[in-house]
């Protein structure tokens, strides 16, 4: 390694100066590079290359040598030392030439490839990743003492990647020097369960090394040469041609997400998809997940309902309306990279915390797919005008629900004690009748409020649909009481309307006149947004306690009786008398309420 021309160090001393945080740049013919460091400093330490943020963000104690995740190298045998980050340290000699020696932050993988088929392929670029662990990314260096530390202990990425700018045209003998070397910067460690190393052509053909023994990378000073002969690895190309759903494994328990063709912004909806892992071949309802894969060339393209599966720019996924050619890649696993042909250093993924699919520069959102082949079989659709609904104790009145059924051939409707439709409910009966669900309750005599399940069924010869109204009737009020209303849906609930009866009152939360639903969300509070109603009726309150999250979190609340809510404090008390009572919330932002106490006559 030699100095070239534009590198720039950056410089440390062990005095608190504003001349702390120096740099200097090398230039044709130098034989020193100069830096201006205080008269009173005793030890210079230095370090490349240099990154105007160390000086405010870092010190000398915690140097941060990122090691890229991608990485460009101009040809062939010609390392890009900018990707070995370096530092040094020593006692400065006032009056004389101050020596710094480097030690890399980083270990080189040196790749010497050949064809012993001499199939005439240039290699575009080789990617390393390791079995069951992760490499690249922040590293921190105490130049005092020599030690890193990474950022992540398990590292950042599933893989590191060096591309060529100008692609390498293969030999097909073993290389007799190292002038063909195809370099790699990889965190210095030991990778105890291998990993493969992928060879990627011209022609986006790939080659892929697995080895599943110990790989020492953990030597800064020299690189690890690794001899590959394409024709050992060399295969036919697998035609993922067909119909497929695309899957990611929900990375935060079971379950697993599909690829849809439905927008959600600049990006596609992932939807829940039920998959055992295992199966072949799946059947999907639902229409926009299943995508017919075409063989173009070395690459495919992926459309649904004539619009195709794209990138754009940054961290998008589109569904434009002309061809757009994809790469597929298969890993040791049996999953997928899906990446723009034109672009491999962009990784179709399903965001780790959103319900969405896009197209991310590293490999740190889920990248590892699952293509399943997939049949559509349309199975019926169940739209109901009202999900939820509360009966007064004495209501014995016929009330009717718009329903909306699609591609079924029979449909009915029953009430039930449970959700899953076992047990008949004794209090409640229900219809189906020509788009309209009716049901009609019998007065609830007994001391506690009660819950029934109306349970729509739909079917036609590929399965059945169904859909659930909960039933909620309240009790008498015999002489006022003290309930209390939570917001704990595990699952999490945004909607326009939501609604629970507890004693003799119900509780509605409605949009209200903001431009976002309330959100009952997982996290055990209710979102409570910006121009949102909260109702109390059913009997005359007294009384309501409000439960925050935290007082930033109690925002500005207005009463249609009684006093109004200022803001700031984790608990709020209302006192008055209402038979009908409406909280709005009058803030720019959303409260989180834990839990509402209400006092009833």
């Amino acid at each position: 390694m030699k100095w070239s021309a534009g590198d720039r160090l950056g410089f440390y001393s062990d005095v608190a100066t504003e001349l702390n945080a120096a740099s200097s740049t090398y230039a044709d013919g130098d034989t020193n590079f100069t830096a201006e460091i205080d008269t009173r400093a005793t030890n210079v330490y230095a370090y490349y290359p240099y990154d105007a943020r160390q000086n405010t963000s870092y010190g000398y104690t915690s140097v941060n040598l990122p090691i890229a995740q991608t990485q460009t190298q101009e040809q062939a045998g010609v390392l890009a030392g900018r990707y070995v980050p370096m530092s040094a340290a020593a006692a400065l000699v006032h009056g004389g030439r101050t020596v710094l020696s480097f030690t890399p932050a980083a270990s080189l993988v040196a790749f010497d490839l050949y064809d012993a088929e001499n199939n005439g392929e240039s290699v575009k670029s080789v990617t390393f990743a390791p079995a069951g662990a992760k490499v690249n990314g922040n590293r921190y260096v105490d130049m005092t003492t020599g030690s890193a530390t990474d950022a992540s202990p398990d590292g950042f990425y599933v893989s590191a990647t060096v591309t060529l700018t100008t692609p390498y045209s293969v030999p097909a003998a073993k290389p007799s020097d190292k002038t063909g070397c195809i370099y790699l910067a990889v965190t210095p460690k030991v990778y105890p369960n291998g990993g493969t190393f992928t060879v990627t052509t011209t022609e986006n053909v790939y080659y892929n090394f697995t080895t599943d023994k110990a790989i020492d990378l953990s030597n800064v000073y020299a690189p690890a040469v690794m001899t590959m002969n394409l024709a050992k690895v060399r295969k036919t190309a697998k035609d993922f041609s067909g119909s497929y759903v695309v899957l990611a494994k929900n990375a935060s328990g079971p379950g697993y997400f599909a690829l849809s063709s439905q927008l959600s912004g600049s990006r596609l909806n992932a939807v829940a998809f039920e998959y055992n892992g295992t199966d072949a071949s799946v059947v999907s309802s639902d229409a926009a997940t299943v995508w017919t894969v075409d063989k173009k060339g070395n690459s495919y393209t992926f459309a649904n309902g004539g619009r195709y599966l794209s990138w754009s720019a940054d961290n998008t996924a589109d569904a434009s309306d002309t061809p757009y050619d994809l790469t597929i890649s298969e890993n040791a696993d049996g999953t997928v990279y899906i990446r723009p042909a034109g672009t491999q250093g962009r990784y179709l993924s399903k965001n780790t915390s959103g319900m969405y699919f896009a197209f991310y520069g590293n490999t740190s959102q889920n990248c590892n797919l699952y293509l399943v082949q997939a049949e559509y079989k349309a199975l019926p659709s169940i739209w109901l005008g009202e999900s939820a609904v509360q009966l007064a104790f004495d209501d014995e009145t016929g009330h009717e629900i718009a329903a909306t059924v699609a591609d079924a051939t029979t449909v009915t409707a029953a009430a039930y004690d449970d959700e899953s439709g076992t047990t008949d409910c004794g209090w409640l009966v229900a219809d189906y009748a020509d788009g309209k669900v009716s049901y009609m309750a019998e007065a609830n005599a007994t001391a506690a409020v009660r819950t029934a399940y109306i349970v729509v069924t739909a079917a036609n010869d590929n399965g059945t649909k169904r859909a659930v109204i909960t039933v909620t009737q309240g009790i008498e009020n015999t002489g006022g009481g003290e309930v209390t209303f939570t917001f704990d849906q595990s699952s999490g609930n945004a909607s326009a309307s939501i609604s629970r009866m507890e004693g003799a009152v119900t509780c509605t939360v409605s949009k209200g006149s903001g431009s976002n639903n309330p959100n009952e969300h997982k996290d055990g509070h209710l979102r409570f947004m910006a121009g949102n109603t909260m109702t109390f009726s059913g009997a005359t309150v007294t009384k309501v306690v409000f439960k925050f999250t935290t007082a930033n979190y109690a925002k500005k609340m207005s009463a249609n009786s009684g006093v109004s809510f200022s803001g700031g404090q984790i608990s709020y008390t209302w006192t008055g008398s209402s038979p009908d009572l409406v909280f709005t919330n009058t803030d720019t932002a959303q409260s989180r309420i834990v839990s509402a106490t209400v006092t009833y006559e």
